[in-house]
């Protein structure tokens, strides 16, 4: 089943955003005119450098070295039209890693983009972004860890709009609403792949210290075979196991996926529930999903925990997380502690195990781990 909202749409809205864009360049011209120049611009980054110890099942246990470097910037053209990049290092082709292995027999490190886009804010209505380009996922995600449906270091491509309020909400602290129509895959000679996302999250006070943060998502993909695609999506989904299900070259399931959160925060303390389900799955395939985690910050720095367990297609591989060593159909445990070192820096060490929960053929029915020490630098 193909995407409702065609290619023809997106090319549409593309056209509609880019009339509101120049309808508007006269009037933001003079803002840009009036601007203080040393305003206009807006950079920031950050660097990791990982220790990996992992242990595989059936292999020799892979110890690593990694670093990840990401710089981005933005340019205020006026208050309402912003143009945006961000440089990283990491495979081109491998969209949820920007880590990269020190070991390569001295080769240098590749360098791309994964973000390029533009934001415009419309005058006619408060609190509305239009963007477009490769951008941030404005997904709602679990406090405690949240990329269980969306891998944080994806980025969309296509148009999307966020329209809220932190502020004066009425009865509400604060609220999102979202939307996007993301391009997978564009082929010269073949059917294209698309996908449609939609969600809402808010934040109300419960108490003099207490608040409650809820959100749901819909994150719709259409076939993600294609005629022509010759399985490059595909060849993305199935790590044996522990990958999505596969009908020879073709996914066994389509993809509607409904992801739900709520967390409850009182003072220092956040504790956080999600259910995942993908609505489109194949009957006898797992599709359902949970996560149930907490966190603490003290004076030694932030604990947290969560206990998580993932059907096999109740999420989908190629664009969800790779931090686990199985990428679906587990039942797993992470554990970390997150300490500020300087105003800048900090330290964030994690341990995490997982087990199959569904013994598919080619399971082994044992626990990996995976153990990790980042230093984390910001500017």
């Amino acid at each position: 089943m193909n995407n409702p909202l065609s290619k023809t749409s997106l090319i549409t809205a593309s056209t509609l955003a880019i009339a509101a864009f120049t309808t508007n360049t006269a009037t933001a011209q003079g803002d840009v005119l009036n601007m203080d120049p040393e305003s206009k611009w807006s950079f920031g980054g950050d660097f990791r450098f990982r220790l990996e110890f992992n242990d595989n099942t059936g292999a020799v246990d892979r110890h690593r070295q990694r670093m990840r470097f990401r710089v981005g910037g933005t340019y205020d053209f006026s208050n309402r039209v912003t143009l945006g990049a961000r440089a990283i290092t990491g495979n081109a082709d491998d969209p949820n890693n920007p880590h990269v292995d020190i070991g390569n027999v001295f080769n240098s490190f590749d360098v791309s983009l994964d973000r390029l886009f533009f934001a415009y804010k419309p005058e006619e209505v408060d609190g509305l972004t239009l963007i477009g380009g490769k951008f941030a996922n404005p997904i709602f995600r679990n406090p405690v860890y949240g990329e269980f449906v969306w891998d944080a270091d994806v980025q969309p491509e296509g148009l999307a709009f966020v329209y809220g309020c932190d502020e004066d909400c009425g009865i509400l602290e604060g609220f999102r609403f979202y939307g996007g129509q993301v391009a997978v895959l564009e082929q010269a000679s073949g059917e294209d792949a698309w996908a449609t996302m939609v969600g809402f999250n808010l934040s109300k006070d419960t108490g003099e210290a207490s608040s409650l943060d809820f959100g749901v998502s819909y994150t719709f993909l259409g076939d993600l075979t294609p005629d022509g695609s010759a399985g490059q999506i595909s060849g993305d989904l199935s790590t044996g196991a522990h990958g999505n299900a596969l009908t020879g070259a073709e996914a066994t399931s389509d993809y509607g996926i409904v992801d739900l959160v709520a967390a409850l925060n009182i003072e220092n303390f956040v504790v956080s529930a999600e259910l995942i389900s993908n609505q489109r799955a194949a009957d006898g395939v797992g599709d359902t999903g949970m996560a149930l985690g907490g966190a603490v910050k003290t004076d030694a720095g932030k604990f947290y925990y969560t206990y998580a367990t993932i059907e096999q297609d109740s999420v989908l591989t190629a664009i969800s997380q790779d931090d686990l060593l199985m990428s679906t159909n587990f039942d797993a445990h992470m554990l970390g502690w997150k300490k500020p070192l300087t105003e800048n820096s900090g330290l964030h060490v994690w341990v995490m195990a997982s087990e199959p929960s569904e013994m598919l053929a080619g399971a082994v029915d044992e626990t990996v781990y995976r153990f990790r020490i980042d230093w984390n630098l910001n500017f």
